[in-house]
């Protein structure tokens, strides 16, 4: 999963305001690939590169065709990988292969695609980052990457109900980015730390994935889900939020499988 500002996973679902609605104010540039395609492999982490070098100057998107055949017979893959460039709605140019990076530059310069600037370097001081990126967003006010790494970054400085405010307010295609998603996630997770009695299992279990302790944290989680099983109970919802935080597919799946079991028991 890519923390990147820049970079998004898109399906079927997601497709239009992950890469057609923002194709009419940036460049969208859509690599369809697959798992088992090692060009794609090879070609995805050279596409990461180059969008956070171009800071906005265009948008990157994964499809995976695999999971997303649907998207993958709208737009008539027929080899891997294939990365298209969406503008105003529509493909308007396309390319084939695991090129090199000097011809992918060409490729988005022949197509109008320019950087949309260079990307700053935040303090690690969690107070300065924020003063730095509050006065970079001032600037540019509208610059939302900017507003959403400002949310992120007033997470490290107990700014969560700011940074919650930023985070509703990004438009849709990065709404529903990865760094977003797991924004929210945290915040979510740190208001029911704070709202339950300590020794609440619930609590136990968000302190837990919030400290990075999956295992524990989702084993505390699941016994409170036995509990209650309902769409809406507290502990199903702090695991849909806890599974955000694990970087670990095998984890996630994992704990996906032992979530099932709980709740069909």
């Amino acid at each position: 999963m890519s923390d990147s500002a820049w970079v998004a996973n898109a399906t079927t679902e997601t497709f239009e305001a992950l890469v057609l609605a923002p194709s009419h104010r940036t460049p969208v540039l859509v690599d369809f690939w697959a798992a088992w395609c090692a060009p794609c492999r090879a070609l995805g982490p050279v596409l990461e590169k180059l969008a956070e070098e171009y800071a906005g100057g265009f948008l990157m998107v994964k499809v995976d065709t695999d999971r997303e055949q649907q998207l993958a017979s709208a737009f008539k893959i027929a080899s891997l990988p294939t990365v298209a460039l969406f503008k105003d709605g529509k493909a308007t140019a396309t390319f084939l292969g695991a090129q090199p990076e000097g011809k992918i530059r060409a490729f988005l310069r022949q197509n109008g695609v320019e950087a949309g600037g260079e990307v700053p370097t935040w303090s690690e001081v969690p107070a300065e980052r924020v003063a730095q990126i509050r006065d970079a967003l001032g600037q540019h006010p509208t610059r939302s990457p900017l507003q959403l790494e400002l949310a992120v970054a007033l997470l490290d400085v107990d700014g969560d109900q700011e940074a919650g405010t930023l985070l509703e307010g990004l438009p849709a295609d990065l709404y529903g980015s990865p760094q977003a998603v797991r924004a929210r996630a945290r915040i979510s997770l740190r208001r029911r730390v704070h709202d339950r009695d300590p020794g609440d299992r619930i609590r136990l279990g968000a302190q837990a994935l919030l400290d990075g302790r999956a295992d524990e944290g989702i084993s505390h989680l699941l016994d409170a889900l036995r509990d209650d099983k309902s769409d809406e109970s507290p502990a199903r919802l702090a695991l849909v939020d806890g599974l955000q935080l694990i970087d670990d597919d095998e984890v996630v799946r994992g704990a996906r499988r032992r979530m099932a079991s709980v709740l069909f028991s």
